[in-house]
């Protein structure tokens, strides 16, 4: 793996935030609600950020999960109080006949060669939900790394071996689909890249042992930037329950070196998921 400099570090920041700001899939909660639920998220998002970056220097990148469309996204983004801190990209994605609640974002402190999203490839009944944001995202003068914002699919409503053996195959197929698309051309460059966002599997827990989204990622080249950190340290997802006290949420990386500071902020209860950040130096 080839590391290389970074003029200034990047914190990078993936959270889900759980129907975000309703916290309901179908229904709005009251405008009043939803504008103390925005103000309360960019509060603990700061905070998340400040803990990484104590002295505000790093460039910012921000992948997130589970947000209504694009108004949301502005407005949360402008509660962090992050001078430079714009929005990149926010999917489309449609659910029947409207836009779907659940868009991902990615936001960032850095210059923005290139934006977009894109649906998973169709893979009949396996075709994983939803899709991904990226954004083309220039660290340093001559380095310009792609950066991913996934929520792969869930395990909800899996009451069957075959249902859940089939939510694997499209959380690994949508893993498969990425690491291809950043198979470097023979003899090209291989750019850096960041993969984040909820993955609704644990790389370390039993229950999750016939994912083998992982080992797509490692054999790809890709590293856990929470690899170091205590497994009671890193859990993101808390809730209570058959999949509570996991590791849902990520931030993969290839061709970056190892975080300096990576860990897991506390969401507050404004969300089921907790924060995730890292600090690439080189």
């Amino acid at each position: 793996m080839t590391a290389f400099s970074i003029i200034a570090a990047v914190t990078v920041l993936t959270w889900n935030g759980q129907w975000f700001p309703s916290g309901r899939a179908e229904h709005r909660a009251s405008p009043e609600a939803e504008a103390r639920t925005v103000e309360a998220a960019g509060k603990m998002l700061g905070e998340a950020l400040a803990k990484a970056d104590p002295a505000g220097t790093n460039g910012v990148i921000i992948c997130l999960n589970e947000i209504r469309g694009p108004k949301t996204a502005e407005d949360l983004v402008a509660k962090l109080g992050v001078t430079n801190l714009a929005v990149a990209v926010v999917t489309g994605y449609r659910r029947r006949d409207r836009f779907d609640q659940q868009q991902d974002v990615i936001a960032t402190t850095l210059p923005v060669a290139g934006s977009g999203w894109s649906r998973w490839r169709n893979a009949k009944a396996e075709t994983p939900p939803r899709g991904y944001a990226f954004a083309d995202i220039v660290i340093e003068p001559a380095v310009t790394a792609r950066v991913y914002a996934v929520h792969l699919k869930s395990n909800y409503g899996q009451t069957t071996e075959t249902i859940a053996a089939r939510n694997r195959a499209k959380r690994t197929g949508a893993v498969r689909q990425l690491v291809e698309q950043e198979k470097p051309k023979r003899g090209r460059y291989r750019r850096p890249v960041i993969v984040a966002g909820d993955f609704n599997a644990d790389a370390r827990r039993a229950e999750f042992k016939k994912d083998d989204l992982f080992d797509v990622f490692e054999k790809a080249g890709f590293l856990d930037a929470l690899d170091d950190i205590p497994a009671q340290e890193r859990i993101t997802y808390p809730k209570r329950g058959k999949f509570g006290g996991t590791t849902l949420d990520y931030i993969m990386f290839r061709s970056f070196g190892k975080p300096s500071a990576a860990g897991v902020v506390s969401a507050s209860g404004i969300s089921d998921h907790n924060a995730v950040f890292a600090v690439f130096d080189e």
